[in-house]
């Protein structure tokens, strides 16, 4: 099954709020690391913040917005995890005019400190996609 393009988009645009220092993402963050320290590896709860209202107004819905995080696996680096997290909204508006459940479900690395783990990262790699060359020069 295909995800719809605004659900994709609005997955795109939590994983790249993730990846800067933004307050925006700073609640989801600490539902994350919640997950990575819960003895079970598992964490529930409500996302409030910004980062809420923004996931409310692409939804049209003013349902609460539930977190599920679930830890795949734990790397060698202390405190860094493979993480799933889904965000689950009820109540959502349809262009039909239905109102649905809405899941969001993506998965990520993450540490403690909000960085992404430095296990299995090509350095030499990342170094020159950063740099702007082409793969093969």
């Amino acid at each position: 099954m295909k995800a719809p393009p605004k659900t994709l988009a609005m997955a795109l645009a939590v994983l790249g709020l993730l990846g800067t220092s933004d307050v925006v993402a700073a609640d989801l963050k600490q539902h994350l690391i919640a997950a990575i320290d819960a003895p079970d590896g598992r964490y529930d709860g409500e996302l409030s913040g910004r980062m809420a209202e923004l996931f409310k107004g692409q939804t049209r819905s003013p349902a609460p917005v539930r977190v599920q995080v679930r830890t795949l696996r734990k790397f060698a680096e202390a405190g860094c995890a493979r993480l799933e997290a889904t965000l689950i909204q009820d109540d959502v508006p349809t262009k039909e005019g239905k109102r649905i459940p809405l899941a969001v479900r993506y998965e990520l690395n993450l540490c403690r400190d909000g960085q992404p783990p430095s296990e299995g990262i090509d350095h030499e790699a990342a170094s020159r996609l950063l740099s702007g060359e082409t793969p093969g020069q």
